[in-house]
């Protein structure tokens, strides 16, 4: 009797069960390029998940920035990390459990008073800032900020794995004279910029100054600007809004390759990067000494 099934089977017992090497050497080969193909566009996605998340986080620090000066008469907030007489520093450098700053740069000597990323935390809580937050650190540290992970050019070593990515510029309420102290005293707070992402190698004191431009030098780099978004930074403004600024000079965008602050050419007075900057510090020249 004649079965429809038999040729059906015969056929079956004829095959190979699964793919053959070539068949598989083929898919794997389609998986490849076709993971070559995606690789750069899910790393440019990254980068600009992690771009907008940087903005949110300078944005947020803007506004608490403009909040606590409107709830102390106006007085800005101190710009470097360490309390003084008349004014609280915005953060604080590395603060141990027992409460002593651990102000350790590469030239100190080796010991357990180097900081943990918890004594980092520690100093940005007691930051002046910190109450207007709603208890967040992470607003503190840009996603594209890999310090903390893996170091500097001066090793990976605790007192280099830097978490706090941003410095608020000097010419607001800082140590470098003239600056100014009140709000009241920025002419145009929507493109003063007040926090700036600053690529730190954690030699002296961890980062614990500002964002300087010094008008006894024009034309000098005094601090270095990083590059942890494709070529541009991420700025928080006086007004309360943050933006990604892309770099227009080349030596900017080169600064990423810059291992130490001796390694490259500070004076460009040509830069486009440095005059927007300078434009925008805080404090100008034609400022009057009452507003300093």
């Amino acid at each position: 009797m004649y079965s429809p099934d038999v040729g059906t089977s015969m056929e079956s017992k004829g095959r190979p069960n699964g793919f053959t090497l070539v068949e598989l050497l083929v898919v794997i080969s389609i998986i490849a390029v076709l993971l070559t193909m995606l690789l750069p566009s899910l790393q440019a996605a990254k980068q600009q998940a992690q771009g907008a998340l940087c903005v949110a986080h300078l944005r947020s620090l803007s506004l608490v920035w403009t909040m606590y000066a409107d709830d102390n008469e106006g007085r800005m907030v101190w710009s470097v990390t360490e309390d003084n007489f008349w004014y609280d520093a915005w953060a604080n450098m590395p603060i141990a459990e027992d409460g002593s700053w651990l102000q350790r740069g590469i030239g100190a000597s080796q010991g357990p008073d180097y900081p943990t990323l918890e004594d980092r935390l520690r100093g940005i809580r007691a930051g002046a800032l910190f109450p207007y937050t709603d208890n967040n650190t992470d607003i503190y540290h840009c996603p594209g900020d890999k310090r903390m992970y893996r170091g500097t050019s001066h090793g990976d070593s605790l007192t280099t794995r830097i978490y706090r990515s941003y410095v608020i510029q000097q010419g607001l309420n800082g140590p470098s004279r003239p600056s100014i102290k009140r709000l009241s005293g920025i002419k145009r707070p929507e493109e003063t910029y007040v926090f700036v992402e600053e690529d730190h190698n954690g030699g002296t004191f961890n980062n614990n100054g500002g964002f300087i431009v010094n008008w006894q030098y024009p034309g000098w780099w005094w601090s270095k600007v990083a590059n942890w978004h494709n070529a541009s930074g991420t700025l928080g403004y006086a007004d309360g809004h943050a933006e990604r600024r892309v770099w227009e000079d080349e030596r900017t965008r080169s600064l990423k390759d810059v291992e130490g602050w001796f390694d490259f050419d500070h004076y460009q007075p040509d830069s486009l990067d440095l005059q927007y900057f300078v434009r925008n510090y805080g404090i100008q020249p034609e400022t009057p000494w009452y507003e300093w």
